[in-house]
């Protein structure tokens, strides 16, 4: 059974159990348990395979000669999905008149399920830079949360210096390589094992929206937010990627069917992204060198899908506080922030729309400081969406990466897993 068929399975069981338990049960305890073993065990596995993939692709691309152009690609390409969508669905605003949303004068904040999640770390951005370069380069090792930069600089630096001098080097080349198929086997196992886990996961999700109130006051910003994901998933994506590569998109797309399909059910980049490093090698044929240069570098940064939905809510939430109708200055500050913004999550793999729009009503000011808390109800629908196209996002992507540098080798559909 091929692997998007099970994750379907899996998600489908995972729906019908999220409509008929309840979040005070016995039984819900237990699976939410079960559900966030299986997150935290991703990201066990997923860590240190980027750290030491990492440093085995840097050193192959720069033996390549490709490395600089490789790492201009990923910033134009990644920066030109983030305009490009924010443009698209900002556009699609004018269409699709927005909905003034009821504002709400108290709220206790919102929380995930999973405790590990709820950690936003909103610093300064002083602080932040601070945090990437530590005083102590042992310290990489001990931040907590999704919060891996610092190491996976230290990474690229090592990846840089393991061409020179081949016979000093290539031990330690040999070393992280072990390392990197080792873990890369690892997470091969987790991606099986996410079959069964995906239950619990995907119905907790259902429970969580479940409980939102009141869904039908946030129908407009949905029915935005979902056509613009349509449009950008079936129309953008695969004509761009068509004219860059020439190759067919949507026969391409069937090479990380299950990662999406996954996506919509965890909404966390990080458990997607495994699945992707895997999906890519075993169905599209991508050269390590490429993917393992490429998705932790976009699972952080371009993150267009959580950029999208920022600026939409953003809109709606400017609406909301003002009986006017939108002013240019509004619409273009919407679409600056939102891009700017998306480039400074790279340590929410979750959090990444709550972190930016508390960060962006922030630096509105003008009586908009808790103008966040509109949204947050409806937040984890919105979080599923951002996720989804972050992650087609990455594997676009790399696919054109891939397919430019000739570091793919195509693989008959019939053997996908």
């Amino acid at each position: 059974m091929k692997l998007w068929l099970k994750y379907t399975i899996a998600g489908l069981i995972g729906i019908l159990l999220g409509l008929v338990l309840q979040a005070d049960t016995l039984l819900y305890t237990l699976i939410l348990g079960v559900a966030e073993f299986a997150l935290r065990l991703g990201r066990f596995i997923l860590f240190p395979l980027f750290f030491f993939t990492m440093a085995v692709s840097v050193c192959q691309l720069r033996r390549d000669r490709i490395l600089l152009k490789t790492s201009g690609k990923l910033i134009v390409f990644s920066l030109g999905a983030v305009i490009i969508q924010i443009l698209l669905s900002t556009g699609l605003t004018f269409i699709l008149p927005i909905d003034r949303i009821p504002i709400i004068t108290e709220t206790s904040g919102w929380q995930s399920p999973y405790p590990f999640r709820n950690v936003t770390a909103i610093d300064s951005v002083q602080e932040v830079l601070r945090s990437i370069i530590p005083i102590n380069s042992f310290a990489i090792f001990n931040y907590t949360g999704d919060f891996i930069l610092p190491a996976l600089l230290f990474s690229i630096f090592l990846g840089t210096q393991l061409v020179y001098d081949k016979e000093e080097a290539e031990p330690v080349f040999n070393l992280f390589d072990s390392f990197s198929r080792m873990l890369y086997k690892m997470n091969s196992l987790f991606s099986e094992a996410f079959t069964v886990f995906l239950v619990p996961v995907t119905t907790v999700m259902v429970i969580h929206i479940r409980g939102i109130n009141d869904f039908a006051t946030y129908y407009g910003l949905i029915r935005i937010i979902a056509i613009a994901t349509a449009v950008i998933l079936f129309g953008f994506y695969p004509l761009v990627y068509f004219l860059i590569s020439r190759k067919r998109p949507y026969s391409d797309m069937r090479i990380f069917l299950s990662t999406i399909i996954a996506s919509v059910f965890t909404g966390d980049n990080f458990i997607n992204s495994q699945i992707l490093l895997r999906t890519l090698k075993e169905n599209g044929g991508i050269k390590r060198k490429i993917t393992g240069y490429s998705i932790p570098l976009l699972t952080m940064f371009s993150r267009a899908g959580t950029a999208m939905v920022t600026s939409v809510s953003l809109l709606t939430i400017l609406k909301s506080y003002s009986s006017l109708e939108l002013t240019a200055f509004q619409i273009f500050w919407v679409i600056g922030t939102s891009i700017l913004i998306s480039a400074v999550l790279f340590a929410q793999s979750y959090m990444g729309v709550y972190t930016a729009l508390i960060i962006s009503c922030t630096l509105y000011g003008r009586g908009l400081l808790e103008g966040y808390a509109l949204i947050l109800p409806i937040l984890p629908v919105l979080i599923v969406f951002a996720g989804v196209l972050d992650n087609a996002n990455a594997a676009f992507i790399t696919m054109a990466l891939g397919n430019e540098e000739n570091y793919r080798f195509p693989e008959d559909p019939q053997d996908y897993i």
